[in-house]
């Protein structure tokens, strides 16, 4: 039986193309029926607002809900500043060491540039990892791209001095005698790094649900970086337990082999469930590493070092690789940090010919916007229909170090969206690309802010001329973030026949000042005409 919410008395930014705002929203079966209908319009349930705010539920165009639940709801917690020496760090290792029986992996999760950071001004390494746990597996992570592994890691992983490197990654060695250091860089995949049972991930992912959920986030572009991740949203879609709308793009060739991407084995997992809640938008592929890690691929080398950073694949292979997976009909997002990376990527979209929406893009490019923007690139993009995902929370949590490791000349001009966005005409998708470093990088508002302010971890401020407003940084965490998914049509806006996601608030944000949007929190949370979440 159909069954219609009346929702009154709101102020609704609806997002529409004509920038037209409502008082009132009709919900029918999940979705928009009309906005400010007739006051005699019937309706099962009227909700008068209070003057409320409603926007249309936010979207994260960059996000790892999967590793948002290791860090929160398996991982040890050793972030700065409440662990600010190694002595700390190692005494929360052990807290939880003394707690797990032997054999099993403990997981640690601790911040971008903690070597710089704790009071030692390094990572740990194997040495100090053993002497709180000689007898667990223990994984220190600093982001995705540098895990720190103690003895009994490396044992049960068989990695040892006779491992080799991988492609734009690397295991960190001893000088002099080659001994394994523990530290590794963008080597997780290679060395086969671990899942977590399901029995763990599974409550874990409702956790980082609810604090996504907490922040008016309705739906994410969500790329899945292990193989049990594709398992935990299958399952929770399964069970009913996914209240968040996920596009996944899962990792390849760690999650699928790139011939279960073409052939269809991998779309097959995601076919008989809900698409409207979960769905394959397309792949996530990774041609470089980090740049907080010095592993992005680089034309010229980093500040003061030798270190160029290497790409994942050599440009033909790659170029192939991406070939088959156009031709296979998937939209491809790759990482691809370094300038040296940037070209390879763009050269490969490029060899597949015209034909793209240069103002939206079919295929993506992580980061791109982040470093390395220049008025040629900027022209390829267009010219070749890709969009460029730069992360606006970096402007907070990663653009100092970013500065340090380029040094003067390549850090300036770091994150110019105004000029992507507004002069360029990119549809550039807000987005977090959050993977718990920072605990408020995943919230939009958070974003908003760091669009809004650009203000920099370090208390400064970077390049006040790119400086963006509240109603278009919304648009990026909305209309842009559902073009970016090719879910324009269902999310992104309240107009009828879309999808009844909103978020409520008491407060209406473009009202505030723009340094408050970085603890703003939804008020509630709906999403297909239900509310999910509230506030206590």
């Amino acid at each position: 039986m159909s069954h219609r919410t009346l929702v009154t008395n709101a102020n609704i930014y609806t997002m529409a193309d004509d920038g037209r705002m409502a008082r009132s929203i009709l919900i029918e079966d999940g979705r928009v029926a009309a906005l400010d209908p007739a006051a005699d319009t019937p309706a099962d349930e009227v909700i008068d607002a209070g003057g409320a705010t409603l926007l249309p539920g936010l979207i994260d165009g960059h996000a790892h809900m999967e590793m948002l639940a290791y860090a929160w709801g398996i991982a040890v917690d050793h972030r700065f500043p409440a662990v600010d020496t190694m002595v700390k760090l190692l005494e929360r290792i052990a807290a939880k060491v003394a707690e797990t029986p032997k054999g099993r992996w403990i997981l640690g999760q601790g911040n971008h540039y903690q070597d710089q950071l704790l009071a030692e001004k390094r990572y740990p390494d194997r040495d100090d990892l053993d002497r709180v746990a000689p007898d667990h597996p223990v994984v220190c992570r600093f982001s995705f791209h540098i895990n720190v592994l103690n003895s009994k890691a490396l044992e049960v992983l068989g990695v040892d001095e006779n491992t080799p490197d991988s492609n734009g990654g690397r295991l960190e060695r001893e000088p002099g005698t080659g001994r394994l250091t523990g530290r590794t860089i963008d080597m997780w995949d290679e060395i086969d790094g671990p899942d977590w049972p399901l029995d763990e991930l599974l409550p874990a992912l409702v956790i980082a649900q609810d604090s996504y959920l907490s922040g008016g986030v309705t739906s994410l572009c969500e790329f899945t970086m292990l193989p049990g991740g594709v398992d935990a949203f299958l399952e929770m879609e399964k069970n009913g337990d996914l209240k968040i709308r996920v596009t996944a793009y899962p990792k390849l060739p760690r999650v699928a082999s790139f011939d279960e991407a073409c052939d269809g084995t991998l779309a097959a997992r995601y076919a008989g469930g809900d698409p409207e809640q979960l769905k394959m938008g397309g792949v996530k592929l990774f041609l470089d590493g980090g740049l907080t890690s010095r592993a992005a691929a680089m034309h010229e080398p980093y500040y003061g070092t030798d270190i160029l950073g290497d790409l994942a694949f050599e440009p033909e292979v790659y170029k192939e690789a991406v070939r088959r997976l156009d031709e296979a009909g998937h939209q491809i997002c790759v990482h691809a940090i370094g300038d040296l990376a940037l070209d390879t990527a763009i050269d490969a979209y490029a060899a597949l010919g015209e034909g793209r929406d240069p103002a939206t893009g079919r295929h993506r490019i992580e980061h791109a916007g982040n470093a390395f923007w220049t008025a040629d690139r900027a022209q390829r993009f267009h010219d070749h229909g890709i969009l460029p995902v730069p992360q606006a929370p970096f402007i907070h949590t990663t653009a100092p170090g970013y500065r340090k490791n380029l040094g003067p000349d390549r850090g300036k001009g770091l994150f110019p969206f105004r000029t992507m966005v507004v002069e360029q005409g990119f549809a550039v998708p807000g987005n977090s690309d959050a993977i718990g470093i920072h605990p408020r990088q995943h919230f939009p508002f958070f974003g908003m802010y760091c669009l809004m302010t650009r203000e920099m971890s370090n208390g400064e401020v970077l390049d006040t001329d790119e400086l963006l407003d509240f109603p278009t940084a919304l648009k990026m965490y909305t209309r842009h973030a559902a073009r970016s998914i090719g879910r324009e049509h269902e999310i992104g806006s309240l107009e009828p026949g879309k999808l009844a996601d909103f978020v409520v608030l008491n407060t209406d944000p473009a009202t505030l000042p723009a340094g408050d949007l970085a603890m703003l929190h939804a008020d509630e949370t709906w999403i297909g005409g239900r509310k999910v979440w509230a506030a206590a």
